[in-house]
């Protein structure tokens, strides 16, 4: 069974899926108030629909590496 006691320094990759991909520049404005690091992976793409009418969806790979 896995862990919940993670810090956002062990997020190792983010995949970010936009309904409005204008809407880029307000996401990296929140990003860099969670996360100290760009060194991380990450992915964003503009799609034309998202679960529950939903304007972003966001999912992420934690290590404890």
């Amino acid at each position: 069974m896995g862990s919940v006691d993670h810090v956002m320094d062990d997020v190792a990759k983010v995949n970010t899926k936009l309904k409005n991909i204008t809407d880029i520049n307000a996401v990296n404005e929140v990003y860099k108030k969670f996360f100290n690091s760009s060194l991380f992976a990450r992915t964003t793409i503009g799609i034309s629909a998202i679960p529950m009418d939903a304007l972003v969806q966001i999912d992420a790979v934690v290590s404890n590496c």
